[in-house]
């Protein structure tokens, strides 16, 4: 796909680590799959941080991504006229008896013991056509779609990568949890975003629950929340990120003992969740992307961002590359098309302000 040039890594150094890989995955797989089919963790449903609204500008319509200050617990069927995801039964369960009926609190449990299953982020750039990714890196290096071959190259960030900048390259993060009451044992419930703020939040929280219970948490009863913010970035707009903390009530002594019961359990019946999930992190191995058709979907887009700001996007100017240039973008058109002086005051913020917050 990609004509221009890359730094390769060493090459003796790329083919030790293809070799650790294809060893790690034929000594956990029973099943023969092909490269490139990733076996990701298996996913039953979604939760959603925001909504799509569509709009209409002459004869095109365009889908603009909204945050909402609420969670709202999906299926993984959308409505193809409205954008609209249908409403898992888990939603409606747990929204009972609510005054408003916004869903601000999940009671979840920990999905796996390895942090790095419950967690995965990845600056990711997509097809705008296909939906698929042509690039994924961590920073560090990157696998990208050069001349019809996937190749490993050395990866700067989204930020100072110039393909990146070309291609709407983004830091994006998957999060997985189970939610109490969910039939599937197995499955899980995706999170997807795009948030700065919810990736360290999350993150944090599983590396140090990782770290206390020496990764042996599996099933370790929490409470997934949507906590408000403030910032000098945001203007002081109040802003929402995902946080894990524990159940109201249950400390995380009582939620560790809870986690080591299951896996006692477990083992006693000839379970192996370390098996499994050796397996599942071999089967994520295969694909030179693991990533789904629909992760595009959940992205705020500059595009979006800057016409939900009143601004247009012509050809030939500036990609917006980063959280950062979309801020300064915004200011622009906050500056050029701001009330006179004295004008305005006491009123609600406009959608460019509105925008603003998205960023967080």
């Amino acid at each position: 796909m990609d004509t221009q040039t890359a730094t390769p890594l060493d090459t003796s150094t790329a083919a030790t680590v293809a070799k650790e890989e294809t060893k790690a995955i034929s000594s956990t797989r029973q099943i023969n799959i092909v490269r490139g089919v990733a076996l990701s963790p298996p996913v039953i449903g979604r939760i959603g941080m925001g909504h799509t609204v569509l709009r209409k500008s002459g004869s095109d319509v365009k889908a603009i991504p909204v945050r909402d200050d609420h969670f709202t617990i999906t299926t993984l069927v959308q409505e193809k006229a409205t954008r609209e995801w249908e409403r898992h039964p888990l939603h409606q369960k747990l929204t009972e008896g609510a005054d408003d009926l916004l869903l601000r609190a999940i009671p979840v449990r920990i999905a796996y013991n390895d942090p790095a299953l419950n967690l995965q982020n990845r600056h990711s750039c997509f097809d705008r056509q296909t939906g698929r990714a042509h690039c994924m890196g961590n920073g560090r290096t990157a696998r990208r779609v050069i001349n019809n071959e996937v190749q490993t190259i050395d990866c700067p960030g989204s930020d100072t990568c110039e393909y990146g900048k070309t291609f709407y390259c983004k830091n994006m993060t998957r999060a997985y949890f189970r939610i109490e009451g969910q039939e599937d044992e197995l499955g899980t419930f995706i999170l997807r975003t795009g948030s700065h703020n919810s990736l360290t939040a999350l993150a944090t929280r599983f590396e140090k629950l990782g770290s206390l219970t020496g990764q042996r948490m599996a099933n370790m009863p929490m409470l997934l929340i949507m906590v408000s913010k403030t910032s000098q970035q945001s203007y002081r707009e109040a802003f929402q990120f995902a946080d894990l903390v524990q159940r109201p009530g249950m400390s995380i002594l009582d939620a560790a003992k809870e986690a080591q019961s299951y896996l006692k359990t477990m083992a006693d019946a000839g379970l192996q969740v370390d098996a499994m999930e050796a397996t599942l992190r071999a089967g994520m191995q295969l694909s030179d992307f693991a990533d789904s058709p629909e992760d595009i979907d959940e992205w705020l887009s500059d595009e979006d961002l800057v016409r939900a700001a009143g601004g247009t996007i012509q050809e030939g100017t500036p990609v917006l590359s980063s959280l950062a240039s979309i801020d300064e973008h915004l200011r622009k058109l906050s500056a050029q098309h701001a009330p006179p002086e004295g004008e305005g005051e006491g009123e609600n913020p406009d959608s460019t302000q509105t925008a603003l917050s998205f960023s967080e």
